[in-house]
């Protein structure tokens, strides 16, 4: 696993650096936006998205803005509406983002090209629609590259650099290899018919994940876009954080226990695609790989019995901790200052977070209770929208 890990961070970065830009959108091609924002309390940062969505460098007659206001309480429907969106009131018993989608795809007519889903406290940068167009009418989903707001709180920037982090050694090199991506929960993009078709399937508190395996074993691969940014708010308390992982690290059980097997037997078939998806679930993050590897390297040192060779073992571990290093310096994810090194700190230290959490889930994967996470401050209203990666 850290071996196929390394390679493909790797590769993908070496051909990603090799290869051009990608080319503007034929002129005949110019899809139709259907742009679902769900929201639940938010007044106080829906208008932003809103005015963001309704301000794109695209043709205002080829986008329409909706507001899935989701067991609300305050006056999000209020705001939505005044900033110029159509607002649709959903309330259900049940929790969850898939009822407020499930919800505004029933008050979608017909002629849209592509349904993109956003959560009330993102931003999108101008060029976002356009960006995603000019991927050109052969993809069936698309997957907008999430970057983090501007928010200087601690927690909130330490997870911020591990998006970051994401993008550069994961799906920004599956990018440039062909491989897909997953489903992100913000700035994502789908065929109408298609999300109509699996949405109703999808049961688990993490819809995205769900619905990226579901069109994987339809042959229908997530594509990433990371020319195209959405700007994303993270967890600004440890409570919230916790709380918020628990519920992605259950539903990620779930969603393992329920498909894994389906999918291996898909890229058993030759399904590279599907290969790569069943991999992450098994290892959704390079923590996992990175202190097994270490942790090898160190018994083949000792030459007990068991012990890989130092040969394979040490290279390994190596290509674990300097090819993401390398990368991360050559590309100024990392500066070697104070503030950098402090701030890569601050990220290992937080991603410790998910053992213990990824326990007491497994310990408690019965258990699918979804809270509301505020994660973007009002105090931050001009936060970068698409800030830099």
């Amino acid at each position: 696993m850290s071996a196929y890990q390394s390679a493909v961070t790797l590769g993908g970065y070496l051909k990603r650096r090799g290869k051009d830009a990608p080319a503007g959108p034929p002129p005949a091609w110019r899809p139709r936006f259907a742009l679902v924002v769900c929201a639940r309390d938010e007044e106080r940062v829906v208008g932003r998205i809103v005015g963001d969505l309704l301000g794109q460098e695209y043709p205002s007659e080829l986008r329409d803005v909706f507001v899935a206001a989701h067991n609300c309480t305050d006056r999000t429907a209020e705001v939505a509406r005044a900033s110029g969106a159509e607002v649709i009131d959903v309330h259900s018993a049940v929790p969850g983002k898939a009822l407020a989608i499930r919800a505004a795809l029933e008050r979608l007519g017909d002629g849209y090209d592509f349904v993109g889903v956003f959560d009330a406290d993102a931003r999108a940068e101008p060029g976002l629609l356009r960006a995603i167009a000019g991927r050109g009418p052969g993809a069936d989903c698309l997957q907008a590259e999430t970057v983090p707001i501007g928010d200087p709180e601690w927690i909130a920037e330490g997870y911020g650099f591990g998006r970051k982090a994401r993008n550069l050694f994961w799906w920004q090199p599956r990018e440039a290899l062909g491989l897909g991506t997953t489903i992100s929960g913000c700035g994502w993009f789908v065929r109408p018919a298609l999300l109509r078709a699996e949405l109703p399937n999808v049961t688990t508190l993490t819809e995205d994940l769900e619905l990226s395996v579901r069109l994987a074993l339809r042959g229908v691969p997530v594509t990433y876009v990371s020319d195209a940014r959405v700007a994303v708010g993270e967890a600004r308390d440890l409570r919230t954080s916790v709380r918020q992982r628990l519920r992605w690290v259950r539903g990620h059980l779930l969603v393992v226990a329920r498909y894994w097997p389906a999918l291996a037997w898909r890229a058993a078939g030759g399904d590279v695609r599907a290969l790569d998806l069943a991999v992450y679930l098994l290892v959704p993050t390079r923590m996992l790989t990175r202190l097994g590897a270490s942790l090898v390297a160190l018994h083949a040192l000792t030459r007990r019995a068991g012990a890989l060779p130092m040969a394979v073992a040490l290279p390994v571990a190596a290509a674990e901790w300097l090819v993401p290093g390398i990368i991360a310096i050559r590309e100024r994810l990392l500066t070697l200052n104070r503030r950098g090194i402090e701030l890569a700190l601050r990220h290992g230290v937080l991603s410790l977070l998910w053992f213990p959490i990824g326990i007491w889930a497994l310990l408690t994967a019965r258990v699918q209770a979804w809270d509301h996470s505020r994660r973007t401050p009002e105090e931050v209203p001009d936060g970068e929208r698409a800030a830099g990666r």
